[in-house]
């Protein structure tokens, strides 16, 4: 099994969301089945250190063009010291 996280980066947060929100409809989530739930998302994009946003896509339905969107290596910014 690899450990190997696949990502695609959008450059906004809106973009990103469509591609989980769409996931998350074609899994059959509860809030896409019964307008309600917990659950909408399988995963949620997290800010990049460039300010774009990377949304973890194994698992996905992806099309070719997105499938050639792929990379393994996301830089995130470093959290501030407590």
């Amino acid at each position: 099994m690899s450990d190997t996280i696949n990502y695609i980066i959008y450059d906004t947060l809106e973009d990103a969301l469509v591609k989980a929100d769409a996931e998350g409809l074609r899994r059959g989530f509860a809030y896409h089945k019964v307008g309600g739930g917990t659950t909408r998302y399988s995963t949620y994009p997290k800010e990049t250190s460039s300010g774009k946003f990377a949304l973890v896509v194994d698992g996905y339905e992806l099309t070719t063009d997105e499938e050639s969107k792929i990379t393994t290596t996301v830089t995130f910014p470093t959290p501030p010291e407590a």
